[in-house]
């Protein structure tokens, strides 16, 4: 699960951080409007090696902002 939060959403570009598991420090992804890739500023303390919490985040910010929705916090939870 990951917690995202809304750092700053512009015309231009959107920044969330991503908290794993609710826990630590966060990290942050970036994402600028009409590219369509997200990408890590920064990864989280308790992130895995692969970064597979930044992964996930990044893919549901990228889902955020073709839907032209940014809420100031999304719980992101996967099976």
């Amino acid at each position: 699960m990951n917690i995202l939060r809304l750092k700053i959403a512009t015309q231009e570009y959107v920044s969330y951080s991503y908290f794993p598991e609710d826990k630590g420090v966060p990290g942050e992804i970036h994402m600028k409007i009409g590219d369509e890739k997200a990408s890590v500023v920064s990864r989280a303390e308790n992130d895995t090696d692969l970064g597979r919490y930044a992964h996930y985040a990044a893919k549901a910010i990228e889902e955020l902002v073709e839907r032209k929705r940014f809420p100031l916090e999304h719980t992101q939870a996967w099976g």
